[in-house]
């Protein structure tokens, strides 16, 4: 995920006409659009160095999506191409659709979840990762206790408000930092989460 140094992925009154919301939101992603060659696909043109080796990793990872709704309404189903390889996508949603865009991404709308989300998303990932979009999925995956890594873009700058990543989590999370490079427009971090059972340990000694 692109976030602001103030923690936010897109300004306030994001929607279909404005995805990234008012105060400049695509400011976040000045780092795909430093350079000029495009890697893999139009959409991403980063600049040589830092910027370049994380979005070639992106492609080189990606074995399928998960988004939520609200990101696959904003983009239009990506023209049932996501620019990634036009991998796999599974949209989170209450009500799909009965008319979406066909293509490669084969599009599947999942209404039980984001354990069967990734359950699926993985049967298809072909050993690759599988990536997270959006704040929404993110947090769900987060507060389940399902997400191996975060990786976060951090632009600099402030968006003064929007959409926040990191809010409403139900508890702590401990993280450990893999690794951290700077390009232009972005510092790249990932994270490791430690998936932390102090509390079943806890639970195993007040029985004995």
């Amino acid at each position: 995920m692109t976030m602001s140094l103030d923690g936010f992925v897109a300004g306030p009154d994001d929607g279909a006409d404005d995805p990234l919301g008012r105060h400049g939101g695509m400011h976040l992603f000045n780092w795909y659009f430093s350079g000029h060659e495009d890697v893999g696909d139009p959409l991403f043109r980063p600049e040589p160095g830092a910027n370049r080796d994380q979005v070639e990793r992106m492609f080189a990872e990606s074995g399928a999506f998960i988004f939520g709704r609200r990101t696959y309404e904003f983009t239009g189903g990506w023209g049932g191409r996501h620019p990634v390889n036009g991998a796999p996508v599974f949209v989170l949603t209450h009500h799909p659709p009965s008319d979406y865009p066909l293509g490669p991404s084969n599009l599947t709308f999942i209404t039980d979840g984001i354990e069967s989300a990734i359950h699926q998303a993985r049967a298809v990932a072909d050993g690759k990762d599988v990536k997270l979009g959006g704040a929404s999925p993110a947090k769900q995956a987060l507060a389940a206790g399902l997400c191996d890594e975060i990786l976060i873009h951090l632009a600099p700058y402030l968006l003064g408000g929007g959409v926040r990543l990191f809010d409403s989590l139900p508890n702590g999370i401990r993280l450990e930092k893999l690794s951290v490079s700077d390009g232009p427009f972005a510092t790249h971090i990932r994270y490791g989460v430690i998936q932390d059972r102090l509390s079943e340990r806890i639970g195993r000694s007040d029985h004995g």
